[in-house]
């Protein structure tokens, strides 16, 4: 998500055309606004939907009103602001035009897509990705989505909540990640699957479920060992 909303120089309007509406039924001084944002949009190499960029642009910019807009420094001139910094009402009307013009689809292709930059594995299988867009409901892709406002990383109950959503909506994943992550065959991956506690899942979902993280509770550590070894796993095929 972009971490600024730059309004780059969109040129001057008089009073009649900031109040003469566009065919799309914004104004042409909302119009202006929204180009500059679609173009801001476009340009960040870190924003997901440059394909919905238009819509985005659009239907925020009309939900939101010129005068709020005017009101908040938003004009035809640059006008930079952090995104963590902008008031609630204007990350609420942001994140559901994300919501609203990138559609299951959409969220689908760039869980894809973000699961790909990951390092520590496969990338994630598109019908798992269809899975969680369809499977989640729009307060928990709101929540997951208006995060990206916040100035820190979400932390590790955030994720973990997250994660554990996920698996209730689609527990094929685990056991596909499994198989595509660490080499395991369908019942390896299924045992380790059910084995696994949500504690566990837990650990998984807040980044320290690595075999070899020193920060895992011994306890945890070897309830996770001890799963891997009753699947008939052998460890050294994970190094």
């Amino acid at each position: 998500m972009t971490a600024l909303l730059v309004l780059a120089a969109c040129g001057g309007s008089n009073d009649d055309a900031e109040s003469a509406e566009s065919s799309d039924g914004l104004s042409s001084g909302e119009q202006a606004i929204a180009d500059a944002l679609t173009a801001e949009l476009v340009s960040d190499p870190e924003f997901p939907f440059v394909d919905d960029a238009i819509c985005i642009s659009e239907t925020s910019v009309s939900v939101i009103g010129l005068d709020k807009l005017t009101e908040l420094g938003f004009s035809a001139t640059s006008v930079d602001t952090p995104a963590a910094e902008l008031p609630e009402e204007i990350q609420e009307a942001f994140t559901n035009a994300v919501l609203d013009c990138a559609g299951t689809s959409g969220l689908a292709a760039y869980i894809v897509e973000a699961s790909a930059e990951d390092d520590d594995g496969a990338p994630l299988r598109m019908a798992d990705a269809e899975c969680i867009a369809n499977g989640l409901d729009r307060e928990q892709w709101y929540e997951f989505v208006a995060s990206s406002f916040e100035a820190e990383t979400p932390d590790d109950v955030f994720a973990a909540e997250f994660f554990s959503a996920i698996l209730t909506a689609c527990p094929q994943i685990l056991v596909n990640s499994f198989m595509d992550d660490l080499g395991l065959d369908q019942e390896q991956a299924e045992c380790l699957s059910g084995s696994l506690s949500d504690t566990l899942l837990d650990l998984f979902a807040s980044g320290s479920g690595e075999l070899e993280d020193n920060d895992v509770p011994p306890e945890l550590f070897g309830d996770l060992i001890s799963a891997f070894v009753d699947c008939g796993v052998d460890l050294s095929q994970l190094e």
